[in-house]
């Protein structure tokens, strides 16, 4: 059965339109653009995070609301994620990016304009499904542009997005207290439609048709790439090493760079630890700044040894760092060190593992490995 699909993928490729070879320039372009997004995207979440007390103080919401909602935006993210494997045959990456961004902003705005907590609600998950493009679709361009350095290249990205979380707790208590939450979203918002539409500039080149390739053949390319989108998945369910690396991740996810410390660890911070909004933001700080030096370490290091082993590694010390910080109480200098090792490893396993990913898959499955990180 797999062979008849394959036979009648590859007898349609010979009339799939084929793109000009990307340029060096183009790839540059790309990868700095998609930095910034990265980091944007990463800004925008942390700041939310930054806000989550007094929004819990305007709506009247507690942990179980707060719970709900990020349960209802991680599964809407998770379908929408698994949807990219078949999307990104038919549209360019670049163009996805462009639209998941606008969205995103869309999103943001929705947020800030909320007069209750069921609208502000709705706006995130439109984020959520706005930003499910960012992780999968950049990670796969950035994955088939660098494939000599995808590990120091992915790293690089992940540092990016550690920046925009570095900065979040900086500004914005000083954003709250200045403009407001409410307003502070809207900018935000705009900064992600400037960096849809800038996408749209990435990717213009005209398609050539392949050799004994016809311009009547859309319907068969249609088809040839959807029977391609659903092959990929099913070879790369048949992947034993891919779905264990898959189902540990998944294990791990919630406490992976973002999942509780975006959910809980602010308004821990401040409701729990009796922190004020300045030094949370710095001691939520600490942490984004060890989520900075991590991947691109460990990134580093995983192209000159073992990436199996240093994922195991940082595994393992994610577990202990999870365990420190979980027991540490408001005495700042031993809270503030603990946050950092603590970013420093939980950031660094989501860049290891689509590049143990990437390494291991064909480049017409990437897309569906990547995804499933």
């Amino acid at each position: 059965m797999l062979q008849d699909e394959e036979a009648t993928v590859n007898t349609a490729a010979s009339t799939l339109p084929v793109e000009d070879e990307v340029s060096d320039a183009e790839k540059r372009a790309a990868l700095w653009l998609t930095n910034a997004s990265h980091s944007v995207n990463h800004f925008q979440n942390g700041i939310v995070s930054v806000m989550r007390p007094a929004i819990m103080k305007e709506f009247g919401i507690g942990y179980v609301e707060l719970g709900i909602l990020v349960a209802v935006r991680n599964a809407i993210g998770s379908i929408l994620q698994g949807s990219f494997g078949f999307i990104t045959p038919f549209v360019r990456k670049t163009r996805l990016l462009a639209v998941g961004n606008i969205i995103m902003g869309a999103g943001v705005a929705i947020s800030g304009a909320a007069g209750s907590f069921v609208g502000f609600g709705a706006g995130r998950v439109v984020v959520e499904a706005g930003s499910s493009a960012q992780h999968p679709v950049g990670a796969s361009l950035l994955a088939g542009y660098f494939p000599k350095n995808r590990g120091t290249i992915l790293s690089l990205n992940v540092r990016f997005a550690g920046i925009g979380g570095f900065a979040a707790p900086l500004l914005g208590p000083l954003l709250i207290l200045w403009i407001g939450w409410r307003q502070t979203l809207l900018y935000m918002a705009l900064l992600s439609v400037v960096i849809g539409v800038a996408y749209l500039f990435l990717g213009r080149r005209k398609p050539s048709v392949a050799p004994g390739g016809t311009s009547g053949a859309a319907k068969t390319n249609s088809k040839g790439k959807l029977k391609e989108g659903l092959r990929n998945y099913k070879i790369f369910l048949r992947n034993r090493n891919m779905l264990v690396v898959s189902s540990v991740m998944m294990v791990g996810a919630a406490g992976r760079g973002g999942g509780i410390n975006d959910t809980y660890l602010f308004a821990h911070l401040v409701n729990d630890l009796g922190l004020v909004l300045g030094v949370a933001g710095l001691a939520k700080a600490a942490q984004q700044l060890g989520g900075i030096v991590g991947p691109i370490g460990f990134g580093w290091l995983s192209d000159r040894v073992s990436r199996k082993r240093v994922i195991q590694a940082s595994l393992i010390l994610s577990a202990i760092g999870s365990w420190v910080v979980a027991w540490m109480g408001p005495s700042l200098i031993p809270l503030f060190i603990s946050l950092f090792v603590y970013g420093v490893f939980t950031h660094s396993r989501m860049t290891l593992t689509q590049a143990l990913i990437a390494d291991s898959v064909e480049e017409q499955e990437r897309d569906a490995g990547v995804r499933s990180s």
